[in-house]
């Protein structure tokens, strides 16, 4: 393989990465204001909606946060590392 051939082999992999990132951003855009449940690893049932998603994927912004003991708070962030799953309550079509 020449040079000019890994130059190009490794434009293509940036260029799909940051189509699939752009892709991911745009869908997590899309789901921003949907009602959510959010299952923790304490093994509690949160039900918020979504606000935000921090870039770097590592925290959520959600509001209307309601936790089992019926403690609400308006707005609360999350760190995606205490959460297990979140089930959006309605269906979501993605781009």
């Amino acid at each position: 393989m020449s040079p000019d051939d890994a130059v190009t082999i490794k434009n293509n992999k940036q260029e799909i990465r940051a189509k699939l990132r752009e892709d991911f951003l745009l869908s997590v855009n899309e789901l921003l204001g949907e009602p959510v449940k959010i299952l923790t690893y304490e093994q509690s049932m949160l039900q918020a909606t979504l606000s935000k998603w921090k870039s770097d994927g590592s925290e959520v912004l959600v509001k209307d946060l309601e936790t089992p003991a019926s403690i609400k708070m308006p707005s609360a962030i999350l760190r995606l590392t205490d959460i297990l799953a979140i089930q959006f309550e309605n269906q979501v079509d993605l781009p």
